[in-house]
This record gives structure tokens, sequence and C-alpha cells, in this order.
């Protein structure tokens, strides 16, 4: 049974990281363009989905064999949304998002607010560099090492009955308020924390030493 899915975007992607976050076994979907990124590795993807506006003529002609989904240029979703669908769809319970975010400030938001329309029975990430970006439950422990950075981010308004622990700054029954920069560059104080809130939707950025 396949572990995770892992979507590329045709973003920011050190191939590093790449081989750092796909594993044998992963289902590979390319977001257009992100089989581009696939091109000098050894890594092929499973199937590539989208419009077909930024793939290169290159992967193209590499990944010739693979599945390929393509939609009209005009239509009401961005390719991370129709990956994304794919992967629903198909029930993968782990997906991976990488090259999500990149120089265009429009798409790297919209790839962003994109996590709060996945169910939130699967576990679902945006990896970018040594950052983890992903939506926090209502009760979340957290393993880090002491020193590391976390920021979290109110969406869709203010967070309310916020309570943080193990943080270099905590935080007990406070509303996080949409907007407001209060929740930025925090750290871990211990190797363990846990974040709790009671209504809202909250955004973490989880900055790894070790990744």
């Amino acid at each position: 049974m396949v572990k995770k899915a892992v979507i590329i975007c045709n973003g920011s992607v050190n191939t590093k990281h790449l081989y750092s976050h796909i594993s044998k076994g992963d289902f590979i979907v390319c977001a257009d363009g992100g089989a581009n990124k696939l091109i000098k590795t050894k890594f092929e993807p499973d199937l590539i989905i989208g419009d077909m506006d930024s793939i290169s003529k290159n992967a193209l002609k590499k990944f010739k064999g693979v599945e390929l989904i393509k939609f009209p240029r005009e239509k009401d979703k961005v390719d991370l949304e129709l990956a994304l669908d794919y992967c629903i769809e198909n029930k993968f319970r782990e997906i991976n998002i990488m090259g999500a975010l990149g120089s265009r400030a429009d798409m790297t938001l919209t790839n962003v607010f994109i996590l709060t329309q996945i169910p939130k029975n699967i576990e679902a990430k945006i990896i970018h560099e040594n950052q983890e970006i992903y939506l926090v439950p209502k009760k979340l422990s957290i393993k880090g090492v002491p020193h590391e950075a976390i920021s979290l981010f109110p969406l869709k308004g203010d967070v309310k009955g916020l309570t943080l622990k193990g943080f270099k700054y905590e935080l007990e029954n406070y509303t996080l308020r949409f907007g407001i920069g209060i929740g930025i560059s925090n750290e871990f104080k211990k190797k363990k924390v846990s974040i709790t809130f009671k209504d809202g939707t909250l955004l973490c950025v989880h900055f790894r030493k070790w990744f």
C-alpha cells in the first residue's frame, strides 16, 4: 500500500530536499511544471496533472510514458487544487506538497490558503526548505529542538482560547487576532510543545534545524 502522496509544484524546490522527503513507494504527482523539477533527479512522477502551460518540452519528453491528465488553461482551479482533488479522491491520508512557494505572491498565498480546503482526516503539509507549513488541529503536541523557531497565524478570523505550553513565549486562553503579528517567531523551550485552542483556524510554520 502506498504510504503517502508527494505533490511537486512549479515554485521553489531545492533538489536536496526532494531526496530528503520522497521515499521509495511514495506516489509522486507533478502539478504541471512541477515535472520540470524532477528532470535532473532519479525520480519519475506517477502522474502529471494540470493545464500544461508551464511544463517544459524536456520534461514532456523525459516523462512521455507517465500518465497525464490535461485540463483547459481557462479553468476555475489552480494546478495544485487539481492535484489535491486527485489525491483526495484516491484516498491518500498523507500528502506532502513541495514547490508551492515562489516568487509570485499571489500563487504562494493561494497555495497556502488551499490547505484550509483539505479534509481534516488527511495529514497535509507544505514543505519549503527547512520549513513545514500546516494547519493545527485544536489539540496538538509537536516534537522539536530547543530554540527552533515556530510561528502561528490565525486564518479566516481570530483564534480563541489559545494555550501554548513548552514555548519560550507561552499563552493561556488567549485570543490570537487575525492580522496581528504576535504569533511570529516563537521558539521551542522544550523538546515537546503543546498547542490547544477552542475556536478558529490556525496555521503553523515550523522551522526545523534538522531536516
